[in-house]
């Protein structure tokens, strides 16, 4: 099976593979006595969970070899610039005893980037089984995406418009991946997504308003205040981040959302409602949204169907939830997408000035 033509090294590389004692070895750059010390799941980089002498929560995160240090800039400034422009309960950039808040570090005759990060307490969504007050719950969410997205409004990095696939703007390059989905019946679904994309979104939403978004609100991102609540205490992960249309952003979110609900309406219209409220949405961004939900999960099938090929090692945790995206992605298209959207819109509450 050829390789695509396309290159995305971070993708392709393999994942750093330190030890706990690595991992403590560099924390104490930047906190003396490191304790605690936890592998914690990640596809492309590694992250440790640490403690400090004093018991403060961290994350350490090593970034894949192949990772630019001007991407990992851009991430620290966006997280830096939310810190002094919203409230919202967000990883915070730590330096280290130097004064540095990313450091190459030379290991096993690999240099990585590493940096450290406040840990976010709550509970992860993706850890609880069946959240109560699930509308309620997701019109919160809707409304923390939305207050995050207007707070990176005016954030510009030079590096903001990096390559990244899971950019939804290169939708035309997942054309080169079909191939690696073994499944006839799942690559057919596929290309007639990726064809839907192409016909009916990609022009449109080319003309649309870009800025800075987070582009990976899924359940192990969303972190709630504890088990039972709907209260939405922080989001994590900001290795996705680019400058995009801003709709991609919630379009995103309602995918996974989406995929959970099993319905596309259920799992997009509170979400939606929440972050109108925060952020409004114009009528051309709305229009598209539901062939934004379709073609992220449709992209998510697919990016996972050859990253699990191209790293066996890692299959368990590449292809986590795969079988309920090709389920989703089989209802989405039997469905009417245009009335999906006048439904949303219809059903949306005006925004009060």
């Amino acid at each position: 099976m050829k390789s695509p033509v396309f290159a995305f090294p971070v993708l392709e590389n393999p994942a750093p593979n330190l030890s706990i004692c690595d991992a403590e070895k560099i924390a104490e750059q930047w906190v003396d006595s490191p304790k605690n010390i936890k592998y914690l799941a990640s596809e492309r980089d590694q992250n440790f969970y640490i403690e400090s002498s004093n018991n403060e929560r961290f994350v350490l995160k090593i970034a894949n070899s192949k990772e630019s240090f001007n991407t990992l800039d851009f991430q620290n400034k966006a997280l830096k610039h939310l810190s002094n422009n919203s409230e919202l309960s967000l990883p915070r950039v730590k330096c280290n005893l130097s004064g540095s808040d990313i450091v190459a570090v030379k290991m096993h005759n690999q240099k990585f980037l590493v940096r450290l990060v406040s840990f976010v307490d709550g509970k992860p969504l993706g850890d609880i089984n069946s959240p109560k007050n699930i509308q309620k719950l997701y019109s919160n969410m809707g409304s923390f995406l939305g207050s995050l997205g207007k707070g990176l409004k005016n954030f510009k990095h030079s590096s903001s418009k990096h390559k990244l696939l899971w950019d939804m703007s290169h939708t035309h390059l997942l054309y080169e991946l079909l191939p690696f989905i073994k499944n006839k019946h799942n690559k057919s679904m596929a290309h007639k997504a990726l064809l839907y994309f192409t016909d009916h979104v990609e022009k449109p939403l080319a003309k649309l308003r870009t800025q800075v978004i987070h582009n990976d609100m899924n359940s192990d991102n969303v972190i709630l205040v504890s088990s039972g609540s709907s209260e939405v205490a922080g989001m994590i992960d900001f290795g996705d981040m680019v400058e995009a249309p801003l709709i991609n952003d919630l379009a995103v979110a309602a995918a996974y959302q989406t995929a959970a609900m099993n319905d596309i309406f259920k799992g997009t219209s509170s979400l939606l409602s929440g972050y109108h409220q925060a952020y409004p949405l114009l009528p051309k961004e709305l229009d598209l949204l539901p062939g934004l939900i379709m073609n992220r999960v449709a992209m998510s099938a697919i990016i996972c169907e050859w990253r699990a090929i191209d790293h066996p090692d890692n299959q368990e945790y590449i292809l986590g939830g795969i079988q309920r995206m090709w389920k989703t992605l089989e209802a989405l298209l039997k469905s009417d997408l245009e009335g999906v959207s006048t439904t949303l819109k219809n059903n949306l509450t005006p925004v009060v000035d």
